[in-house]
């Protein structure tokens, strides 16, 4: 890549991480009993991202978003790194099972299959990760008892985990849909290095 087509690409990666940024506040909220929780859109701008960017370019951009709205949130600045990780994570995994045995690199299309099986791949991923990290910090960090912790994550973080990946897959991949043929058309594809 030279100069311009790195520009380019930073530019690309900055409106991803800016786009996953503004789309955690597309949320609802809800109350349970054991606490708050949220099902929000984020996770399908952290896939698009992938798909978009393939797998370094989507984490970064992912991760970046992510890591800047949980800056935001008292409740969540803490680990904020955290979420960096699983979200550059969430879009890295999408972005190799797409884009791993792609022969061409911005030119060639991805047959829709591997789309969705990179996209429920990163998002199941994510939620393994998300359950794992709420073990980790609840029981041994924060020092809760074990059946605390599991009664919290079957009952509130992995459901409302798997809704969100659930809406994630479908969404990204149809904006996916609706925006590349347009990038590809304008010349922006082959500008910025998007898929």
């Amino acid at each position: 890549m030279n100069n311009k087509s790195n520009v380019h690409r930073i530019a690309a990666i900055g409106l991803m991480s800016a786009l996953v940024f503004v789309s955690n506040y597309i949320q609802f909220g809800i109350d349970t009993p054991i606490g708050p929780t949220r099902i929000h859109i984020a996770n399908a701008i952290c896939l698009l991202s992938a798909l978009l960017l393939g797998r370094l370019g989507g984490g970064i951009a992912a991760g970046l978003g992510s890591f800047l709205y949980d800056l935001t949130n008292p409740a969540y600045a803490a680990t904020s790194w955290v979420t960096f990780l699983l979200k550059f994570l969430l879009a890295y995994i999408c972005g190799i099972v797409v884009y791993s045995f792609k022969k061409d690199s911005y030119t060639t299309s991805v047959k829709l299959w591997r789309k969705i099986v990179g996209a429920t791949s990163g998002s199941l991923s994510y939620v393994a990760m998300y359950v794992a990290k709420q073990y980790i910090e609840k029981w041994l960090i924060l020092g809760y008892e074990l059946e605390t912790v599991t009664a919290t994550v079957l009952f509130q973080n992995l459901p409302v985990s798997l809704i969100n990946a659930a809406i994630a897959v479908p969404v990204s991949i149809l904006l996916y849909s609706s925006i590349s043929p347009a990038l590809k058309k304008s010349g922006l594809s082959d500008r910025m290095h998007i898929h």
